[in-house]
């Protein structure tokens, strides 16, 4: 198959999601207030506690404007909507798609807004927004620089903006592949998973080159590093010719040579995101409610949790403390809420009433 029709056949597929998607969220609930999701209207004079506990990302529904994000506090009180009721209800946005928290200051990228806000962590007050840029993804930073994944659109190639973390301007962008995605940082290098592709981008920072692309599997999206310094990437798998799913979901390993050493298939199709244990010697992912965990030095993956009573895991982490934190969507049809696992996959609680569509988390230790 040539480049080009292998391209249109991945955004078609991305396309033809993007569009289920639509119609499974809003099918039923065509207009969400987001401040008609529950708040605690106790916690009004509590601003300025984010400094311990769990930040939950809440996508919203598609198109509805309705993304947030919550709080879990150490105490297990659950705070909603805290952009909102800390920016005079100013609406978080369309599709929030990730946070990342540097020393005192959080970045909200805004995936269909098209922005990133940028907020003081522990009273989640909003410092600036960042307009110019396109479906954004996720963010890491090194040093005085932050880089900010883009999809940019479906029929152009992903890029990574390149931002200036004292003055929050976009210095440069990048091109790299189409659907870029996930990022992690490995010696002086910036990886990125280019989701629409079977590739992975590498850039070196101080020249800001892109010098290395490598084929992996289909869709690849999370990555870690792990307690060798390998470094992991979750494949999700792809669609046949007629959209029914490929079952060809992989993990592939880089060592630090950025040689592909080892790819395990997985013999379905996964949701692109992965977490790992403290220690980084086991990784986790999941499909529908099952979360599997592979040792790195194993062969196979083993089942780690069935949950019979979730409708669909979003997201997922793993606390300082070991405990693993799972969103359920619900999908979209009502708010979702969050799992809670011990470290053996025996469930500890569940937080009902987060934020609609919980796909990620950011821990705050003590």
């Amino acid at each position: 198959m040539t480049q080009s029709k292998y391209i249109f056949k991945t955004i078609t597929s991305v396309i033809l999601i993007f569009t289920t998607l639509l119609f499974i969220s809003c099918a039923d609930d065509p207009e969400v207030n987001p401040d008609s999701l529950p708040s605690d209207d106790s916690n009004e004079n509590t601003l300025g506690t984010f400094s311990s506990g769990i930040f939950v990302i809440n996508e919203g529904n598609f198109l509805s404007n309705d993304g947030s994000i919550s709080f879990i506090h150490s105490e297990d009180m659950i705070q909603n909507n805290i952009f909102s009721d800390n920016n005079s209800s100013l609406p978080l946005g369309d599709v929030v798609q990730s946070m990342y928290v540097n020393d005192t200051t959080a970045f909200i990228l805004v995936n269909n807004s098209n922005k990133v806000e940028v907020v003081d962590v522990d009273e989640m007050k909003l410092l600036h927004t960042i307009s110019d840029v396109s479906l954004p993804r996720y963010m890491v930073s090194e040093g005085d620089y932050g880089y900010i994944s883009e999809w940019v659109s479906f029929s152009d190639r992903g890029r990574i903006s390149i931002l200036d973390l004292n003055t929050y301007e976009i210095l440069d962008t990048i091109n790299v592949g189409f659907g870029a995605e996930a990022l992690v940082i490995r010696d002086n290098k910036l990886y990125v998973s280019n989701n629409f592709e079977k590739t992975l981008s590498i850039m070196d920072l101080t020249t800001r080159e892109i010098i290395q692309t490598i084929t992996v599997g289909t869709s690849p999206a999370a990555m870690i590093i792990d307690q060798n310094g390998d470094l992991w990437i979750l494949c999700s798998g792809g669609y046949n010719a007629d959209f029914t799913l490929a079952n060809n979901g992989s993990l592939v390993r880089l060592d630090s040579n950025d040689e592909v050493i080892q790819e395990i298939a997985l013999g379905m199709n996964v949701t692109g995101k992965m977490a790992a244990n403290v220690d980084l010697s086991i990784l986790y992912f999941y499909s529908g409610t099952t979360v599997y965990s592979y040792g790195i030095g194993d062969q196979s993956y083993d089942t780690f949790i069935e949950n019979t009573s979730a409708i669909a895991f979003y997201g997922i982490g793993i606390a300082p403390d070991g405990d693993m934190y799972i969103g359920d969507s619900k999908g979209f049809q009502s708010i979702g809420s969050v799992y809670v696992y011990d470290q053996t996959g025996q469930e500890k609680e569940e937080f009902e009433g987060v934020g609609r569509g919980p796909n990620g988390f950011v821990f705050i230790p003590d």
